[in-house]
């Protein structure tokens, strides 16, 4: 992978950690989550990509359960 692919598969998650940031509730939201999740991945098919976009997917949860505790 060259740097410029590294940069624009970065630039990739960072666009989607700056969308799905901010935490809902309905399915939708996590259809289209784990949707494009999988596209950014497919694009790359890297071990970080794959590990990057875990740990966002994996953060995204542990908040929604924490904001979502009765």
């Amino acid at each position: 992978m060259t740097i410029k692919e590294e940069y624009e598969m970065f630039s990739d998650i960072w666009k989607f950690y700056r969308k799905y940031r901010e935490i809902r509730a309905d399915n939708e939201y996590w259809q289209d989550l784990i949707k494009d999740a999988d596209k950014i991945y497919k694009k790359y098919q890297t071990k970080l990509c794959k590990r990057l976009l875990l740990e966002i997917l994996d953060e995204f949860e542990r908040r929604f359960k924490n904001e979502n505790v009765l």
